[in-house]
């Protein structure tokens, strides 16, 4: 097991700013965190407000994680050859967790950062002489539009993507394999927040046809109800994530999803009416019911869902997330709490004995 520098990207997104807690908290390895800024010190003060959310003020890390400014859609991450070298010949663990998670951005836009990005975290990390390991997130719906089972061994197998999402993770993907580094690809599904105090800094995907749930807005679901909602909390996620950064290295592919145990439409809805303390609302078919399908939006392909995950492999290396319905109500009090996003609070304010 290697000690060296880890080389982070995305640490100020939910996923990665999970893992350097993990990492800071855990491990003594110190940690390079590529940000996007226009330079160093300002990737720094984007840092700070990050390790800021995650630690109290008398409790803030000193000295294990250092910002460096980087455009992943630029050619060289926007570095000079010199500080470009020098990142590679530090680094044994790079991790990559930067990617754009909207649905709906044009294709070329969506491959500048998913697809661009990971060409250029690769090709760093194919120049350190001391690699041990990459680590990239993927998202299990790179399985596509099908039906039936998704299984971690299958790649680009001739699937429908719903959007430029799951598209260009599925290319950035194929960069992966086909670079032939030491590589683990992580793939999670719809990834909500503690399953513990529901604490989540984005209220995007998933709870945003929640709140419209929440106000009313849904009088009727245009959903199949024995479609399967893969979610799983960020927690589950972070530690398969951070297992498979520092423990005993590991290729391959591993889902980190519900799978069988993957709520209905139904079940969701039901678990939604309950906590809104609304009565719960009839489902649809496609085009019955336009303007609440406008308000799904993005998400709307999601409610039809009706293949499985299967996590053998995550499975055997303890991935179990815990059932939705065990943590549904922490994630909706926080979600009020936090007024969706409008009055959030810092992580560390909601753990045990804050």
């Amino acid at each position: 097991m290697n000690d060296g520098p880890i080389l982070l990207t995305g640490a100020t997104g939910f996923l990665g700013m999970e893992l350097l807690l993990r990492l800071l908290e855990r491990t003594n390895r110190p940690i390079i965190a590529l940000v996007r800024a226009s330079d160093d010190a300002a990737a720094s003060a984007r840092l700070g407000c990050v390790l800021a959310t995650l630690f109290p003020p008398d409790m803030m890390p000193q000295g294990r994680v250092r910002a460096v400014a980087a455009d992943l859609e630029t050619p060289q991450m926007g570095l000079t050859d010199k500080a470009r070298d020098a990142l590679s010949a530090d680094v044994d663990t790079v991790v990559h967790c930067a990617a754009s998670v909207q649905f709906c951005l044009p294709i070329e836009q969506a491959r500048a950062i998913n697809v661009g990005g990971t060409r250029r975290v690769l090709a760093l990390a194919a120049n350190a002489p001391n690699l041990d390991r990459v680590v990239h997130v993927s998202t299990a719906y790179v399985a596509g539009d099908r039906p039936g089972t998704y299984h971690e061994h299958e790649a680009d197998i001739g699937q429908r993507p719903r959007n430029t999402y799951e598209q260009t993770k599925l290319e950035a993907e194929r960069l992966v394999a086909e670079s032939a580094l030491p590589a683990a690809i992580l793939r999670p599904s719809i990834v909500v927040g503690d399953s513990r105090t529901g604490w989540t800094p984005a209220f995007n995907v998933i709870y945003w046809p929640l709140q419209a749930f929440a106000r009313g807005l849904f009088p009727c679901v245009p959903a199949d109800p024995d479609a399967r909602a893969d979610i799983v909390p960020v927690d589950a996620v972070a530690d398969a994530l951070h297992e498979l950064t520092v423990a005993t290295h590991r290729t391959g592919t591993y889902h980190v999803v519900a799978g069988d145990d993957a709520v209905t439409t139904s079940e969701l809805v039901a678990l939604a009416a309950d906590a809104f303390g609304q009565s719960r609302p009839t489902f649809v078919r496609p085009g019955a019911a336009p303007e609440v399908e406008d308000r799904a939006g993005a998400f709307l392909p999601y409610f039809h869902v009706r293949g499985t995950f299967d996590a053998t492999l995550g499975h055997a290396l303890g991935f179990h997330p815990p059932a939705l319905r065990t943590y549904f109500a922490a994630l909706m009090r926080y979600a009020s709490r936090a007024r969706w996003g409008k009055r959030p609070h810092a992580r560390w304010e909601l753990a045990p004995g804050a």
